[in-house]
């Protein structure tokens, strides 16, 4: 691949000394964070007791995505591969959609993750949260800050020294967790929370089961099984470590936190927590939201109980710091992984000559970071708009798998997914209706991010390349662009228009900017538009579900909304898959016989 920065760093190559063992450990360490201590609380707050089959539905869906995943990452073992895999098989347009989307959720993660640390130290450090609005505070702000710094440093210095302590971190973690649910079911657990409380099992009815995979954390939770595609450039055997060690996470983490849900239900003590007896919601505002666990064994007196609840905290934060830890050195190979395909400027993907670490991307991770946490100091602010983003990538699984198994049948598979032609629709679907579960108001501003950040790629080289037009011609159609997505903007944020205006002045800029640029490209760009054009339709299509569907103003009830946009994301998965082509990036791999460039 192409690479124009500096020849020093450009030569330098990512260590590959990560294992097996090494890949499970990120991938779980990614997954068990700080959910087990925040979303086990949220879960039931949105769903009551059915919040343990929402973390089973989740579950399930996403070891469906890591089983059709596993196959592109051995195939393109980069690091950062996320924002990567789609262009093998669509080109660069819609791969930069998905790129794009993909790196505004990893970036805004370990704010999240610095958030939940520093909330959890606010039991011990006075004045670093607001529990009852459930904010840090300036101090607690800045110290946020200084964490999530240690943790760049950590991984400046390398990926190797990170990879041994995030072990020890993880290692140890778990061992906390089956201790916690030891002790719960050995000395708090109340039954009677699950069935003999007035409104039942699922006192929100069945649709909470899907509801609260967002707002919950369960989406945000899961999601660290990529990190073991994110670290695939630097392991030792990435054909065998990649689909080992992620799907072998999935499936511990699902049974872990399949126990926990199941382990605070029963622990929950109403009075304790100065709730009224089966008042699910009212747990969030509730002080036991800044740490569940370690309110529940503090609120019996039993000296064992008492003296594990304060272990909790020292856990908690360790957790926290572990997938931190994770998600610093994930989030800067995705700028890592989109400057190496010259999406942005290319001194982004230059490694450090001593340390071998992507430098420049994590320095700006903690700059962007610091842009994320300043104006959201909260984990359950955070979590639902960095899940809905994060969600949006995966779309790619399916689609690009299907499309390179018809343009390049005859590339070595070292794993492939089993069933595909079953797998990668329903894992299209799947990744489709973990967006939907966002709701209108977060899938409202991911459509403005997404489809507003395309004049990013039109301004880079490779962007001007693809078009064949000049700085000059990208730069005015760039501003044009912007200005009417700052109107679209502004008219929905001050609600200047009623929905249908405003959607409509959305869907007529992103349906006309494809017809504008092949004018301006005299017809070359043909084969990358038409490849991106379900991006196109899957924007307007899910932004019309989202406004109108159950998670909306509700005209199309449940479960109604939810059968008619899987079909609707099934028909646009059949319109991808007949789009892609054998692009540039896909014949220049296979030219080099599968080696990569790092």
């Amino acid at each position: 691949m192409n690479n124009s920065g500096n020849s020093n760093s450009s030569n330098q190559k990512l260590k590959k000394s990560l294992s097996s063992v090494d890949i499970f450990l990120i991938s779980f360490s990614g997954m068990v964070g700080s959910g087990w201590l925040l979303g086990v609380l949220a879960g039931p707050a949105y769903a009551g007791p059915g919040a343990i089959l929402t973390w089973v539905v989740a579950g399930v869906f996403f070891i469906i995505l890591a089983l059709v995943f596993s196959e592109l990452g051995t195939l393109f073992p980069y690091s950062g591969s996320l924002v990567r895999f789609n262009e093998f098989s669509h080109g660069p347009v819609s791969n930069f959609y998905l790129g794009w989307a993909y790196m505004i959720g990893a970036i805004a993660t370990p704010p999240v993750e610095a958030a939940a640390l520093t909330g959890f130290l606010s039991s011990y450090i006075p004045g670093i949260y607001n529990s009852s609005i459930s904010l840090l505070t300036p101090t607690g702000v800045v110290l946020a800050l200084a964490l999530l710094a240690i943790f760049i440093i950590i991984q400046y210095v390398g990926v190797n020294i990170f990879g041994k302590s995030n072990a020890i971190m993880t290692w140890f973690k778990m061992a906390a967790i089956i201790l916690t649910i030891i002790f719960v079911f050995a000395f708090i657990f109340h039954a009677k929370n699950f069935f003999a409380l007035p409104q039942g099992f699922l006192p929100y009815g069945s649709s909470s089961i899907f509801a609260a995979m967002v707002p919950a954390g369960v989406i945000f939770s899961y999601e660290g099984f990529r990190q073991g595609l994110d670290y695939a450039g630097e392991t030792k055997n990435p054909k065998r470590s990649v689909p080992l060690g992620m799907i072998s996470a999935m499936l511990a983490a699902m049974a872990t936190y399949i126990l926990l849900q199941i382990a605070f239900i029963g622990a929950i003590n109403w009075k304790a927590a100065g709730v009224p007896v089966g008042d699910w919601s009212a747990l969030l505002t509730s002080t036991w939201s800044a740490n569940p666990f370690y309110y529940a064994f503090n609120s019996i007196n039993v000296y064992l109980l008492v003296g594990f609840s304060i272990f909790l905290i020292i856990v908690a934060v360790i957790s926290s710091a572990a997938t931190l830890g994770v998600y610093v050195g994930s989030s800067a190979r995705s700028l890592y992984g989109m400057a190496k395909m010259n999406y942005i400027p290319d001194f982004f993907g230059r490694i450090h000559p001593r340390f071998r670490t992507p430098w420049i991307s994590l320095v700006v991770t903690f700059i962007i970071g610091a842009m994320f946490l300043l104006p959201f100091p909260s984990w359950y602010a955070l979590v639902g708009i960095n899940s809905s983003f994060t969600v949006f990538a995966y779309l790619a699984a399916g689609i690009t798998n299907t499309s390179l198994r018809k343009t390049a049948p005859d590339m070595e598979r070292p794993y492939k997914t089993p069933f595909l032609t079953v797998m990668a629709p329903l894992g299209f679907v799947i990744a489709s209706l973990l967006v939907y579960f966002s709701g209108w108001n977060i899938v409202s501003l991911l459509l403005l991010i997404v489809d507003g950040g395309f004049p990013i790629f039109l301004l880079s080289n490779y962007g001007r390349k693809t078009f064949g037009i000049s700085l000059k011609t990208s730069a005015l159609f760039s501003l044009v662009y912007w200005a009417i997505f700052i109107f679209i903007g502004v008219v929905y944020a001050l609600s200047l228009a009623p929905f249908v205006a405003y959607f409509t002045l959305f869907s007529a800029t992103i349906v006309v900017t494809p017809y504008s640029l092949y004018r301006l490209s005299e017809g070359r760009a043909l084969v990358h538009l038409r490849a991106s054009i379900w991006v196109v339709i899957y924007s307007i299509l899910l932004g019309i579900m989202s406004y109108y569907g159950s998670l909306g103003i509700n005209i199309i009830p449940y479960p109604s909304d939810y059968i008619v946009f899987a079909i609707m994301s099934l028909a646009i998965y059949f319109i991808a898959i007949n789009t892609g082509y054998h692009t540039d990036k896909l014949k220049e791999y296979q030219s080099t016989g599968g080696v990569t460039d790092e």
